[in-house]
């Protein structure tokens, strides 16, 4: 038997990492042909890219140079997002090594400063993109805005809270702003005109800068105004960075300056159908403008409205109603009567005690007195009217039963009063509605579909901070994220209905 120690060396293939290799690749055969970025490439092309052809200045006949096909740059996005990529660098990174990005760009390299410029340009092409796209799905079956879901959230702003100033300091790094863009001009035309493009990107970052202090100053002034109550207590920040940025309480418990993302969802088939990013914190005014966007931009409203108690009020029901549209949603009475009433007195003299008499329209108290009209209020923005009785000025006084309705350290003069609340018919109507079984059914299904579009972006896009900065622009990256959720959703209903067909 051979001894280990004199067993041949094996013989083993080395790596030569020095070398240089000139090989031969076929850009076709890099990607399979149900690979996502052919699925994107193709749709994008039966698209009409009109909007985005007409901002390119490089036209036949005239000099210039050429402009990157708008077909690429949408394609790169949408499959950037699908895959969780939301930086344009990372993004320029990528089409250097990954067989789908190279495949896009024919292995061609391409600007993270091209990819990142066309994401926030053009909103009036990204819509277009987008009413196309469902316009697609529609011809489908795929939407039919029998129904739709609303629902909010909250995601992060590109700005930190420790940008936020008062109007005082924002003025004052406003003027230095202003003083550095002068001081570079001055620079720049003292130089050579072949200064470095260093210098020139100097000049635009001091410029945009100094935009975005301008902002900050106006959106503290108009926060200070919209303030009305409280005013001396107020006071009123913007963002240095991000001045349309609002800081949100997020779902973790924190503030955070964030935007309100708003999603119209379709619930046949969970496809998003509008897009928006608002500056308000709650969602108390958001169910009006939505339905306005959605027949805006599909030109049809939704029949039914499915949303949660944030956006259900007086309000938001009688603009449905005056729409046209079925709203359902969970109702919350934010003024209780009878338990405020609870001021020491006993449940006997509660105001549910006191009944009322609707074809007198009074009140009459356990001790048999009278409560008449003694004025009401209209509250114009929902439509509730107020209705306050009082009891006759000498009764209460020299009432028996005074220690059991009065409150504890009432005045001598005092005297009961009543309030009742007058809704609006729409109001009574969505009540009555809501106690059905089929509206708590139907209202039962909002959850799993308005709030997976959400989940989807925030993982699946990594959409948990926005990289862009500005209200327009930060709609216009949602949008991006949103369109990619269809098209992924829409290419699995396409994949799974070939497979039942294949195995019918």
């Amino acid at each position: 038997m051979t001894s280990p120690d004199t067993l041949p060396s094996p013989r083993l293939v080395s790596i030569d990492r020095r070398q240089m290799l000139l090989r031969t690749i076929d850009v076709e055969k890099l990607i399979d042909d149900d690979h996502r970025a052919r699925l994107i490439w193709e749709l994008v092309g039966r698209l009409d890219l009109g909007l985005y052809h007409a901002q390119i200045a490089a036209v036949d006949g005239h000099a210039g140079r050429e402009h990157t096909d708008p077909q690429l740059l949408i394609s790169l996005w949408l499959y950037a997002y699908s895959r969780g990529i939301g930086s344009a660098r990372e993004m320029a990174r990528q089409c250097e090594y990954e067989p789908g990005c190279q495949w896009l760009c024919g292995l061609e390299p391409i600007s993270h400063r091209t990819l990142s410029g066309f994401r926030s340009e053009c909103r009036a092409g990204l819509d277009d993109l987008f009413v196309q796209v469902l316009g697609m799905m529609s011809a489908e079956g795929l939407i039919t805005l029998e129904r739709v879901t609303l629902d909010g959230t909250k995601i992060k702003a590109n700005a930190g809270g420790n940008t936020f100033r008062r109007k005082e300091k924002l003025a004052a790094h406003l003027e230095l702003a202003r003083e550095q863009v002068r001081i570079l001009n001055v620079q720049a035309e003292e130089e050579d005109k072949t200064a470095t493009r260093r210098a020139a990107a100097e000049r635009r970052a001091a410029r945009q800068r100094a935009s975005r202090l301008e902002v900050a100053v106006r959106e503290v002034e108009r926060l200070q105004h919209a303030k009305k109550h409280d005013r001396e207590k107020f006071v009123a920040r913007a963002s240095s960075t991000d001045p349309e940025a609002h800081v949100m309480r997020n779902g973790e418990g924190g503030t955070v300056p964030s935007y309100n993302v708003q999603l119209l969802t379709d619930t046949k088939h969970g496809m998003v159908v509008n897009v928006e990013a608002t500056t308000d914190a709650i969602d108390y005014r958001q169910l009006e403008p939505a339905i306005e966007r959605c027949e805006k931009m599909l030109g049809q409203k939704p029949k039914q409205i499915v949303a949660d108690g944030d956006y259900t009020n007086h309000a938001s029901v009688q603009a449905a109603a005056a729409c046209g549209v079925d709203f359902y949603g969970s109702w919350q009475d934010s003024w209780k009567p009878v338990e405020r009433d609870a001021q020491g007195r006993s449940a006997d003299f509660l105001a549910s005690a006191f009944p009322y008499h609707a074809g007198q329209d009074r009140f009459t108290c356990p001790a048999g007195q009278v409560l008449t009209t003694h004025h009401a209020l209209l509250n114009r923005e929902n439509g509730v009217r107020t209705h306050v009785y009082r009891a006759p000025k000498k009764a209460c006084p020299n009432c028996p039963l005074r220690g059991q309705c009065a409150p504890q350290q009432a005045r001598p003069e005092w005297r009961r009063s009543i309030t009742r609340l007058e809704e609006p018919a729409a109001t009574t109507a969505f009540k009555t509605k809501m106690a059905t079984e089929e509206a708590r059914q139907i209202y039962a299904q909002r959850s799993q579909i308005a709030e997976f579009p959400h989940a989807w972006i925030k993982e699946r896009c990594r959409l948990r901070q926005f990289r862009c900065r500005g209200r327009l622009k930060v709609a216009m990256e949602a949008t991006w994220a949103c369109l990619s959720y269809n098209l992924t959703r829409w290419f699995s209903l396409r994949r799974k209905l070939n497979l039942e067909t294949a195995r019918a």
